[in-house]
């Protein structure tokens, strides 16, 4: 993440975050507060209470039309049997060669229409795929992303603080669910998914109540949280990043996102036959979960090794603030795959010693 660029992209809660005394970054071509106060207090409230994450960044897209499920079976390796109306599921789209398009979450509100939250890099390369693989489909899609505001509430107090808010009785929506209601007599879409490893929410509305939205969260006791706390979260819970753990030369099943890759009996889509293979027969390198056990921090793109050989990179690292010591994920050659397997990762030009360790370091959902 770099520093503020005059040319980059605001979220409708820019002058809210340096109100704040957000520490406002790059990503993605947005500016975004990295921290308020502290990644590690930002990141320990949604461990332990609730935090709120503008993620108004992100990509939104409404797809209507008779053929949008037959559509999305072909362009998503998920298999979308497993929906139902007011449900969500997470997916990958992918190139023909198993590498990943995006990674994504999608919605169906009724069998012809889906809301699709995408990442914020990939927002226009995403709308011009899905546009290009329309074909004879009956299939409208629709971009609402710079209409529309997007926040993250996520920590194990978030049903508590929330509740008083809506018009909807927050435990009857389940994990994947969601549902349209009204917070102080605002319309929103809440949806019972996350990124942190934590219960919470994430919520979609008009921009034009973007901060009155923001404040009621915020005022509820939950923490301003930014993008350093939702990078420690998500790597503590072992979930992949678009850019790192997946992209355009790394596949699902290279991420170890098997169970995602689905055989859809009878449907082809697009990677199939690629991933189908390589859940069947293995690949030559793989996602681990790795530990430093010497005194350092393992970042991404460090070099790792096993007896001098080097075989393979660290994809994300960084502290865990829960574990209290560093952590990381890389991709290795498959045969040095198992738990417990030592290894080293060059750190500022010293192999350091490393393990690999189950994932994920932290389950909580």
């Amino acid at each position: 993440m770099k520093s503020e660029k005059l040319n980059s992209r605001k979220t409708p809660l820019y002058d809210v975050h340096r109100k704040l005394g957000g520490r406002m970054v790059e990503f993605s071509g947005w500016l975004m507060p990295v921290q308020y106060e502290s990644i590690i207090k930002e990141h320990e409230a949604v461990r332990s209470n609730a935090g709120v994450f503008d993620i108004s960044h992100m990509g939104e897209f409404l797809l209507k039309g008779k053929d949008v499920i037959p559509f999305l079976q072909y362009i998503m390796i998920n298999d979308l049997k497993l929906l139902e109306v007011s449900k969500g599921q997470y997916s990958c789209m992918c190139y023909e060669n198993g590498t990943v398009v995006d990674d994504l979450f999608y919605y169906e509100e009724r069998e012809d229409l889906f809301r699709i939250i995408v990442n914020a890099g990939n927002i226009e390369k995403d709308f011009k795929w899905l546009n290009n693989h329309i074909k004879n489909y009956d299939v409208n899609v629709q971009d609402l992303s710079s209409e529309r505001s997007r926040l993250a509430f996520q920590g194990p107090k978030t049903d508590d603080l929330l509740q008083p808010l809506v018009d909807v009785d927050l435990s009857e929506i389940k994990r994947f669910y969601f549902r349209y209601c009204n917070l102080k007599n605002m319309p929103i879409f809440i949806a019972r998914t996350g990124y942190t490893g934590e219960r919470g929410f994430e919520i979609s509305f008009d921009k034009k109540n973007s901060e009155e939205i923001w404040n009621n969260l915020v005022n509820t006791g939950a923490s301003p949280a930014g993008l350093g706390a939702r990078d420690s979260l998500r790597l503590e819970a072992c979930y992949s990043l678009y850019g790192h753990e997946i992209s355009d030369t790394i596949t699902p099943i290279e991420a170890g996102l098997n169970w995602l890759v689905k055989p859809k009996e009878g449907i082809e889509y697009l990677g199939k036959q690629v991933l189908m293979k390589q859940k069947s027969e293995g690949t030559e390198r793989i996602l681990v979960a790795l530990n430093l056990l010497d005194k350092g921090i393992i970042r991404e793109n460090y070099k790792i090794f096993k007896n001098g050989n080097e075989i393979g990179y660290v994809t994300s690292g960084g502290y865990s603030p829960t574990l209290k010591k560093t952590i990381g994920l890389g991709l290795v050659k498959s045969q040095y795959k198992e738990v417990g397997t030592e290894l080293e990762i060059e750190i500022r030009g010293k192999l350091l010693k490393g393990i690999i360790v189950s994932i994920p370091f932290y389950r909580n959902v």
